[in-house]
């Protein structure tokens, strides 16, 4: 019995001590809210990965990045751009990237980004500095803002017919005009695709069901809301644009369709657009018919990423939100896009732009000690003692101690 006891014992303690760890390492500890402790060890390893890129040889790091940030400028890859020059100080090495840093705290003028950029700026030919300067949109001078000339008609409104363009606000003061990720549309575009869906045109399914959710959502005035039709924008931009990959299409497909049940949503929309009436009232009883087939905890789930997607974008850039979004493959790779987004900014797309999804894997959430991790150490505890116990046992059993000879009274 001890014997069988034992070798499962040996079976056992690996797999639970596998699993411990597995969930301690490999995405469980990833919240939906990164703490302090979790942005500050993310950082840190962005660093180590950003030294790692640089060849060793120090006569080699300096040409080395300014070959990338060369590249990130004849990409027109503002935000690659920006995450190359914040990253300097680790690229260059230990004497040139205590030079940046130097220059960075003696700057003045600017955020702390900014002053960081332009430090790095002085280690690249002054002609490329100023082409950088201006890809970035960072202002030559800050001391005296020039405005810009009133005869200036602003620039016309390049989206299609039909669709509300509009500006979506970025971090840092950003001014740069981003009408391409306000893609929502109007009623009667989504009667139009409601219409192709009833139909059995199901080619699109995520960018129709993100349309329809954000039109009902837009019709809520809290704040959480607002967040999630920025977020829906992008990801109607990436899907459109093919910059997703398949394994989170099909994590979308299934978070939408948790959301809206296809099964529901369909006979809604049939009903809705059944006889005759016009698009202005066709738009409304197709908002009626989402609104319908919205299921309230399958939507709670999609909201969690659609917060997600706005706080990179918050964080970075929707641009730099498509690039996030090209190398997640499921929602836990998402929440780390997000932790990289709060460590680093751009510095994580210039780092996906180096390791593609493995650069997902430095954010390092730390160890999530919630019960389930709790109760994985005791159980492993446990049979550790347990299996010390019939190790004893069975020496015990095996080498009896030998008792101690009688001695003969008057010998």
């Amino acid at each position: 019995m001890l014997a069988v006891m034992f070798n499962s014992l040996l079976i056992l303690l690996p797999v639970i001590a596998s699993n411990t760890v597995r969930k301690a390492y490999d995405g469980v500890g990833v919240a939906e809210t990164p703490t302090v402790d979790a942005i500050y060890q993310t950082s840190n390893r962005m660093g180590e990965a950003f030294r790692e890129l640089s060849p060793k040889e120090n006569d080699l790091k300096l040409p080395f990045w300014q070959d990338k940030v060369q590249r990130a400028l004849e990409d027109r890859d503002p935000d690659a751009l920006r995450g190359y020059l914040l990253a300097a100080p680790w690229m260059l090495g230990n004497e040139l990237g205590k030079q940046v840093r130097a220059r960075a705290e003696a700057e003045s003028r600017g955020t702390p980004e900014e002053r960081m950029i332009r430090a790095a700026l002085q280690k690249m030919p002054e002609s490329v500095a100023r082409a950088a300067e201006l890809e970035m949109g960072l202002p030559h001078t800050l001391a005296a803002p020039v405005a810009p000339p009133v005869d200036i008609a602003p620039p016309p409104n390049p989206g299609p017919p039909g669709e509300d363009v509009g500006e979506v606000l970025q971090a840092g003061g950003r001014t740069q005009l981003d009408w391409r990720f306000e893609l929502l549309g109007s009623y009667a575009d989504l009667a139009g695709m409601s219409q192709r869906w009833v139909g059995g045109d199901w080619s699109d399914a995520i960018v129709f069901k993100l349309t329809g959710i954000g039109l009902v959502q837009q019709g809520i005035s809290d704040g959480l809301s607002e967040g999630n039709i920025r977020a829906v924008s992008i990801v109607k931009s990436a899907s459109r644009s093919k910059r997703l990959t398949i394994p989170f299409t099909d994590y979308l497909d299934a978070r939408t369709n948790a959301a809206a049940p296809q099964d529901v949503l369909t006979p809604a929309l049939e009903n809705a657009l059944s006889g005759l009436a016009t698009t202005d009232v066709r738009g409304q009883r197709v908002r009626a018919a989402f609104e319908q087939a919205i299921d309230p905890a399958g939507l709670a789930k999609l909201e969690s990423d659609l917060e997600q997607i706005d706080k990179i974008a918050a964080l970075t850039s929707p641009s730099a939100t498509l690039t996030l979004l090209s190398v997640v493959e499921d929602g836990t790779d998402l929440r780390r896009a997000r932790l990289l987004a709060e460590a680093g900014g751009a510095q994580a797309v210039a780092l996906v732009r180096e390791k593609g999804n493995a650069a997902l894997r430095v954010a390092d959430a730390g160890v999530r000690w919630d019960g389930t991790m709790f109760l994985e150490i005791m159980s492993l505890t446990a049979a550790g003692m347990l299996l010390f116990w019939v190790a004893l046992s069975t020496v015990r059993i095996y080498f009896p101690r030998r008792s101690a000879k009688p001695e003969l009274i008057g010998a």
